[in-house]
Parts: structure tokens; C-alpha cells; sequence
């Protein structure tokens, strides 16, 4: 069951939050066991209040019941929305009608979406330009575009007097169970992994634009105590790591011996000889980390992916498919393109083939097209775990792993 928690976190501003333990796959396609969480915030002054965002629809009604115990329906002046994707306008629509005496802010792109979208609005919608302040009972609100993060019509709302940030989209997370802030947070490691997992696989493919997106904060003054996201934790006592996190994954800087060993095997060979290449790097002083394709289990994309925006090489052990490459490979691959991308960073394919041709150079092709360095293919012969001796297994491992970090000291 959903559950929801509304708290005041500064005075005068409260948290309310639901946490959505019934969607798996968020947006259809990220594996989230953690679940996820929607927050809203209400902006309490002695001339009216403003609502910060919002919940997905299938909460609406009990969004408007928690406003209730909170503020009467004339009282609400303004509804904020700094991203227009439902899991944040979902609630619009209830909370607009509960009280219609209020105004909606935001950018000019999201005022034309809602307009065509919701014409019964009418002239509620209020464009907000680019670093407009609002004024209400001594609260100052600033609206700062940060477009592609996550939609071209983002922005964020900045309160310079309390250096809060209500950034929506921008440093979210997954993660129901971690707490409501970072430092009553038992599992530090879990919660930055839950915001890096967030934004690869959420706004990872907008990866230039997260730069872009920081560097327009910083010169706008935007230097914020409490970090306040619409999804997950609130962030106030390790701010700068959030934000450092957010840097590096946007300029693409890996961890530093990380190795992402990505395979796929049908009958066991591809994985004996993925373990046996895990063995090479961790004795090399690098520090493998194995995602495998087999009948018995897929890996979680959305960590695959996580681990591949911090990995600073790649090998791929493809067996051969219908003399193509294994489907669901091909598809991580993509992914990683996609939504991380190689840039300058190391790969090595190893290519295994039956009867079949071998297709390590058609990897080989798809991994420099997103800017890999592929330091080598190796391409095999051997159509199940007894075709290579432990021996042949064993070499061929240890040529994957030189030939991987050759490029490392190259």
C-alpha cells in the first residue's frame, strides 16, 4: 500500500511525499525493486501559499486531502510546475479544480503543452520567463529554465532567502526505504547510488545539457543548503557530493580500475570464459564488475547501466546468434550508447561462433559509433563449454585483459 508522509522541513515549507510501491519499471523500462517516491511541496506565507509540484494521477485524491489539513482552497495562490511529465501532473487536474482560484506557473514550452493539453484551464496558466522572481508574504521564489532536464520545458525554483532548491527532476532518485533526508539516511552508499542510477537512466541521455544545466546555476548564485527533488531523498548534509556526482557523470569521468564485463551466454561457455577474464583484471589490480544474459537470469538494466557511466572500460562476450549478434546484447549496447556513451573510454569484444560467422567486428562498428576505443577483438570458434580446455580458456581470458590494459596505460 501507498504511503504518505507530510512533514514541515524548514518552516513554514512542507514535504508532501507518497511513496509508489506498485510501479516496477519506471517510465515503462528501468527496473526500480526501491520503488519511488513523488514530492510535492507547499510554500506557507501570511499572504497566501504555493504548491511546488505535484503527484502521479493514480494519488491525486489524496493530494488534495492532505492539502486540506493544511490550507483552505482560497488560500492557495499558486500551483508551481516545474516539469510537466505526469508522475508530477498527474495530481493537476484535482488540485486545480479544488481550488480554482489558482494560478499556474510555468515556462513559456510547458504553458503552451498545458494549454493544449488541458484547454479548461484557460488563462490559469502564467508563463514564467527565465530567472523571474516571485514575491508572496516576504517568500521570494526565483524560476530558473534548466531545459533537457529532464524535458526541454524544465525548470527549477530557487529560494535565495533560505538557499533551498526545489529542482524536480534534477538531482532525484529512486528509493522508497532510504529516509526522507540524506543524514537520516542509515545506507549513505545506497542513497548516492539511487540518485546516479536516477539520472543515468532518466536524464543520461541529456548528459551534455546536465553540464550546461549546472554551470547555469552556479553563475545565476544557485549555491543551495537543502536540496529539494521531486523524487526521493532530500538532500542537505552532503550537498556537494550530490553535486559532484551530477558533474561527473555529466563529463563522463569514471571510476578509476572500474571494468564493466558484459556477456551473454547461451549454454555456459561465454560465461566460464567471462569469469576467467574476471579473474585476469582483478589479479591486474582492476576491479571487474560481471553482468550476464543466460537461461537462468537477466540483469537489471537500469544497473547495468549505473555501472557503465562509471566504468572506465568495457568488454563484450557475445556468442554468435542466428549469425548475428545476441539479441538482448545488442540491445544493452544500444542502451549503454545511449544513455552513457563510450567517450574516449576503453573496450575489448570477444566474439564467439559456431557454424556461424563471428561478429566482433559488427561490435567492434557499434562501439566506436559511440566513441569507444576498442583496444582489441578476439574472436573465437567453439559452439559449446567443452570446445575450449580450461587452458584455452584461460589464455584467451588473459589476452582480453592485456589487450584491455594496454589501453588503460596507453
Amino acid at each position: 500500500m501507498a504511503s504518505v508522509r507530510v512533514e514541515e522541513i524548514e518552516e513554514g515549507i512542507h514535504l508532501l511525499r507518497v511513496d509508489d510501491p506498485y510501479t516496477g519499471f519506471f517510465e515503462a523500462l528501468w527496473e526500480i525493486p526501491e520503488g519511488i517516491t513523488y514530492n510535492a511541496y507547499l510554500i506557507r506565507t501570511q499572504e497566501g501559499a504555493v504548491l511546488v509540484d505535484g503527484w502521479k494521477e493514480a494519488f491525486a485524491s489524496r493530494l488534495v486531502e492532505e492539502l486540506e489539513s493544511l490550507v483552505e482552497p482560497g488560500e492557495l495562490r499558486y500551483i508551481v510546475l516545474n516539469h510537466l511529465e505526469p508522475d508530477h501532473t498527474g495530481s493537476l487536474p484535482a488540485v486545480a479544480r479544488w481550488a480554482p482560484g489558482a494560478r499556474i506557473l510555468a515556462t513559456g514550452h510547458a504553458a503552451r503543452m498545458l494549454r493544449e493539453s488541458m484547454q479548461w484551464l484557460g488563462d490559469r496558466v502564467r508563463v514564467v520567463r527565465d530567472g523571474e522572481a516571485l514575491e508572496l508574504g516576504g517568500e521570494r521564489l526565483v524560476f530558473i529554465h534548466t531545459p533537457w532536464l529532464h524535458w526541454p520545458e524544465t525548470m527549477v525554483t530557487w529560494l535565495p532567502g533560505r538557499r533551498v532548491l526545489m529542482s524536480c527532476d534534477v538531482f532525484g532518485g529512486y528509493g522508497i526505504p532510504l529516509g526522507v533526508f540524506d543524514d537520516e539516511c542509515t545506507r549513505p552508499g545506497e542513497a548516492l547510488r539511487s540518485l546516479k542510477k536516477y539520472v543515468v537512466t532518466v536524464i543520461g541521455h541529456y548528459r551534455q545539457w546536465i553540464a550546461r544545466g549546472l554551470s547555469k546555476l552556479r553563475e545565476a548564485g544557485v549555491e543551495p543548503r537543502v536540496i529539494a527533488p521531486g523524487h526521493g531523498l532530500l538532500w542537505r548534509s552532503n550537498v556537494a557530493a550530490v553535486v559532484e556526482a551530477y558533474r561527473r557523470l555529466a563529463a563522463g569521468e569514471p571510476e578509476e580500475g572500474k571494468v564493466l564485463v558484459l556477456y551473454a551466454s547461451m549454454y555456459g561457455s561465454m560465461e566460464m570464459l567471462a569469469r576467467s577474464l574476471a579473474c585476469s583484471l582483478a589479479r591486474r589490480g582492476l576491479r571487474p564488475v560481471l553482468y550476464g544474459y543466460t537461461d537462468t537470469r537477466r540483469p537489471s538494466l537500469s544497473e547495468l547501466l549505473t555501472d557503465a557511466a562509471e566504468a572506465e572500460a568495457l568488454v563484450v562476450l557475445a556468442p554468435t546468434y542466428e549469425a548475428g549478434v545476441f539479441p538482448l546484447l545488442r540491445w544493452a549496447l544500444e542502451e549503454i550508447c545511449w544513455k552513457t556513451g563510450g567517450e574516449g573510454r576503453k573496450a575489448v569484444v570477444v566474439a564467439g561462433y559456431g557454424w556461424g560467422g563471428a561478429t566482433g567486428r559488427e561490435l567492434e562498428k557499434t562501439l566506436r559509433g559511440c566513441g569507444y576505443r576498442v583496444e582489441a577483438v578476439l574472436e573465437h570458434r567453439g559452439a559449446h563449454p567443452a570446445s575450449m580446455t580450461p587452458g584455452e580458456l584461460r589464455r584467451l581470458a588473459e589476452e582480453a585483459a592485456s589487450a584491455l590494459q594496454r589501453g588503460q596505460r596507453g
